[in-house]
């Protein structure tokens, strides 16, 4: 815009320097013609036609001054062309509907990342259940292959009561695995109740931590983050924990929650550094980017 202002300019420079030279030297010849038909001595008059000659060159001037000052008011007062202000105004909401898009695309983002999140966490309840049974069974046989039986004495009836654990273990991997799917579906309240009894009364401690560690999620995911981050650490204390990745992520995450800027930065700093491996590492760095 201000390159098409300079050119404008120069070209009425051009226009009115020619206009000049022109009248200048038509005010030449009528001087001359006037000189000589004075007598010496006296001043000469100015004839007709060199009026009416000045008449356009103060136009000309008058107008080229007055687009010289309205340029440089233009100009100064830092004003645009109605057309380049439409312009700006369209790329802004260009912007603002991209930026409202990547937003929307990273809620989804988030979204599906937990969802993977929730599915690997079922195919994982799902192991530890055949583990734990499978180490029950194990246990099973060995203790029924040392045990020595009288040969006189016939079996008691109530012998078959050993199985017993295995029971109970089969109904706390059930419940588990009902828990997950609730999470899932978004029966929180349903999810929440199933975690609790699992974190209070499971037989096997890894379940009791995966079930404290997923009713922290559960917390977290009804926004009820201070009992959330009490069962993200309470998850940490469990030293053979398979979820101390997700718990210290979760932890950093519900302090960002809770306003908490510093905790958040140390705790996600210390999940970068202690679980670099983990499959929630890039968000990880890119949450504390921005903080």
């Amino acid at each position: 815009m201000v390159l098409k202002n300079k050119e404008c300019v120069w070209r009425k420079f051009g226009v009115f320097f020619v206009a000049i030279s022109f009248i200048l030297m038509g005010c030449g010849e009528v001087e001359e013609v006037t000189q000589e038909e004075q007598p010496q001595g006296k001043k000469p008059m100015l004839t007709q036609a060199s009026k009416e000659a000045e008449d356009p060159m103060e136009e000309v001037l008058r107008n080229f001054v007055g687009d010289l000052e309205t340029t440089s008011e233009s100009k100064s007062s830092g004003k645009l062309a109605p057309a380049q202000m439409a312009q700006y105004e369209k790329e802004m909401e260009q912007l603002r509907t991209e930026n409202t898009e990547l937003k929307q695309k990273l809620i989804k983002l988030e979204q599906e990342n937990r969802g993977i999140n929730a599915r690997l966490a079922e195919v994982e309840a799902k192991y530890a259940a055949e583990k734990l049974r499978a180490d029950k069974a194990e246990e099973l046989a060995k203790g029924t292959a040392v045990a020595v039986q009288p040969p006189t004495v016939q079996p008691s009836v109530e012998e078959p009561s050993e199985p017993a654990p295995t029971a109970a273990v089969t109904i706390s991997s059930s419940t588990y695995d009902e828990a997950i799917k609730a999470f899932n579906s978004h029966k929180y309240k349903e999810a929440e109740t199933k975690f609790k009894a699992l974190a209070e009364s499971a037989d096997n401690p890894k379940v009791k931590n995966r079930a404290t560690y997923w009713l922290g999620e559960t917390y977290y995911a009804t926004k009820r983050y201070k009992e959330a981050l009490n069962k993200f650490q309470e998850t940490l204390k469990y030293k053979q924990s398979e979820k101390k990745a997700d718990a210290q992520f979760m932890i950093a995450q519900t302090y960002e929650r809770l306003g908490d800027v510093a905790k958040a930065k140390a705790a996600y700093e210390k999940f970068i550094k202690n679980y670099p491996m983990s499959k929630n590492i890039k968000r990880a760095k890119d949450r504390l980017s921005k903080l």
